[in-house]
């Protein structure tokens, strides 16, 4: 096991907005940093980052957390790992509380045996290109031959699958790795007879790695041709292997995009692989599939600008038209670079020059919509019937667009190419979306009446559901957690305190110890559990941590799974942070509490006298259950009646004292 040491200086040496930043582009704002949440369809930056806090917060969906929560959630890490990411992230040297022992490895999970074992077929795969004989003649000449640099071909893994039966798979047995995990990951097959043998013999090997480096699956490419052979094998699905949630060269392409904001999506391996070497790092590929909502998440955390390079094959540009839709729902900016006629990216970057290249994609590339009207047009020609077709297809498209202004514009455009009234298409484009409202809200009422076309477009608004009796509320918990976040959030910052009796004369002090000490002299203990346990947590750190964001941060990667979830979920705040210096220079309170002393002090003293007052009303509460026990005596009753006035006489006090009014 990672020792606790290691486990919190990875804590503390991680760095939210870093963290985050490795899958979702962030932009800077305030003192924070806001993106696209990547835990939901978003199309306007709705997770919020704190790097003074360590946590992320999504106020759509709610996801919260710190860096080892976002990767277990978002990349779908273990804690071991989210763990050993972050150590090699920050350079930190892993230590262990004790080698594991033989069960220990016997029961680590499945999933990490999977990468484990595709990590060594990759190393397995490029030690055969470049060491043996086979691999050297066959793959590695193939390699050259399409004019991949020897950098290229190690930056991006390529390796080579030896032709013999089951070469790859008896060398795995014999290194200790179990069969099971070998046929689970497509990398060995068995014959109806019971024979194991290689799967990618005698192929070229394109690993393919997940967003955060590590390899997932392969594609392998034959190299003899062979009609009754498929071109390319894929690993199959598996635990760790979803090819409709993977783009492939996501990990090397991600930094790129953030640096252009666009990323160009092609299809296949190879065509990434020349584009790369051409200098367009920003390309990723959809490895021969349709584009799938998951690959369009995936893409829209990096940037909101597409670019899709086609080929001159027009069977395939219209294949791939109605996938597009999905990118534009998303609010995508999406623009299209039609390749020559018989030219893929491939082919493309090879025949040029890298500033041909480059230049070329700058010039022929064009908005996406008005590509497909004028891809529609050509195929309809006069024909009546085809052409109301196509025009029915682009209002399809320009309903999944978001922007209410760019939507006008398509219409516009579209007028003028199709030669129709702006009118005419507004209203199918009406039609269109009540159509698309009305498939949603059947979802949740299945006979619900078709809604009327009208001269605007209206959201229908849902209807809210009967108000349910809600469950009593816990004061007294209430209570106890405000006095532990007034800990958390200002323990150290100092009041004025004054004694009772010399009103004028007063001394500073700390938050926290005007707390403690309250609460000691009136023999006051939290209940609550976890109330209990973070007010001794935080005893113990106060005077170790001088600084209230270290406070925070301490709880909030706390070891302690409650602590830490009670402190992301409660110590997120999006307030405006304000220079200390303004202050000084305007001679203002600047951020109301965090700074007016008067204000903080009134607020500490409530606090305090509200946790009174609930436990006051907590023993009223027994007092009466106790009068009303048969058996009772007369002295007992009259105890008790006596207590039961002095509460409600301390209730009544500290009413006062609050400004509030209690019912008897």
């Amino acid at each position: 096991m990672i020792s606790k040491k290691t486990v919190e200086e990875i804590k503390f040496a991680a760095k939210i907005e870093e963290v985050v930043g490795d899958f979702v582009t962030l932009k800077r704002q305030g003192q924070g940093y806001v993106g696209i949440c990547p835990f939901h369809n978003d199309s306007n930056p709705s997770m919020h980052v704190s790097p003074r806090l360590g946590i992320y917060h999504c106020f759509v969906c709610d996801a919260k957390g710190n860096a080892i929560n976002f990767l277990m959630e978002h990349a779908k890490m273990s804690y071991p790992e989210a763990l050993e990411y972050l150590a090699k992230k920050y350079s930190i040297t892993l230590e262990f509380d004790r080698p594991e022992t033989p069960e220990e490895k016997k029961l680590r999970s499945e999933k990490d045996s999977l990468y484990i074992v595709n990590e060594f077929a990759e190393k397995y795969f490029m030690d055969q290109l470049r060491n043996s004989e086979e691999g050297r003649l066959m793959g590695l000449s193939y390699f050259k031959e399409r004019g991949f640099k020897d950098a290229t071909i190690d930056k991006f893994h390529l390796g080579y699958c030896p032709g013999g039966w089951d070469s790859f798979t008896q060398y795995a047995l014999k290194q200790g790795y179990q069969e099971e995990f070998l046929l689970k990951l497509g990398l060995t097959k068995k014959s109806e007879s019971g024979k194991l043998f290689d799967f990618y013999r005698g192929r070229v090997i394109f690993p393919i790695h997940n967003h955060t480096g590590k390899v997932i699956g392969f594609g392998g490419r034959v190299l003899k041709k062979d009609e009754k052979t498929a071109k390319y094998f894929n690993s199959p699905e598996n635990d760790i292997y979803h090819k409709k949630e993977t783009l492939y060269d996501i990990y090397l392409a991600k930094k790129a995009i953030r640096q252009k904001d666009n990323v160009y999506l092609v299809e296949g391996y190879t065509d990434v692989i020349s584009m790369f070497e051409s200098g367009i790092e920003n390309v990723v590929a959809s490895s021969g599939t349709s584009l799938t909502p998951e690959q369009v998440k995936i893409l829209s955390s990096q940037t909101r600008n597409i670019t899709v390079l086609y080929d001159g094959d027009a069977a395939g540009i219209k294949a791939s038209l109605r996938g597009i839709d999905m990118l534009l729902a998303q609010g995508l900016n999406v623009k299209v670079c039609l390749l020559p006629d018989g030219e893929d990216p491939d082919s493309f970057a090879k025949k040029h020059r890298d500033s041909e290249l480059i230049e070329y994609l700058e010039t022929h590339t064009t908005d996406f919509l008005l590509f497909k009207a004028d891809i529609l047009s050509k195929e309809a020609g006069n024909d009546p019937m085809k052409r109301a077709h196509m025009v029915s297809e682009m209002i399809t498209s320009i309903a999944a667009v978001r922007d209410n202004i760019a939507r006008a514009f398509y219409v516009k455009e579209c007028a003028r190419m199709f030669e129709l009234p702006e009118t005419t298409l507004n209203a199918e484009l009406k039609r269109t979306v009540w159509k698309k409202l009305n498939e949603g809200s059947r979802k949740n009422t299945p006979d619900a009446p078709e809604q009327p076309v009208t001269d605007t477009i209206t959201i229908p608004v849902e209807q809210s559901a009967p108000e349910q009796e809600k469950p009593a509320v816990d004061l007294l918990y209430e209570a106890e957690k405000n006095v532990v976040l007034l800990l958390l959030k200002y323990g150290l910052y100092e009041i004025n305190v004054y004694d009772a009796q010399n009103p004028g004369q007063g001394t500073q002090k700390r938050v926290d110890q005007f707390v403690f000490d309250n609460l000691f002299n009136d023999g006051i203990v939290l209940q609550n559990p976890l109330m209990h346990k973070i007010y001794t947590h935080y005893a113990e750190v106060a005077e170790i941590l001088m600084d209230q964001d270290d406070i925070k941060r301490t709880f909030i990667l706390s070891e302690d799974p409650e602590e830490s979830q009670f402190a992301i979920q409660h110590l997120d705040s999006n307030e405006p942070q304000y220079s200390k210096k303004w202050e000084k220079r305007y001679d203002i309170f600047t951020n109301t509490i965090r700074n007016n002393v008067s204000i903080l002090q009134q607020e500490v003293q409530n606090i305090i006298l509200n946790l009174k007052m609930r436990l006051v009303e907590q023993r009223m509460t027994e007092i009466q259950k106790d009068l009303s026990q048969e058996g009772n005596t007369e002295e007992d009753t009259m105890m008790l009646m006596q207590q039961l006035q002095l509460c409600v006489k301390s209730r009544s006090e500290i009413a006062h004292r609050l400004k509030i009014v209690v019912s008897k």
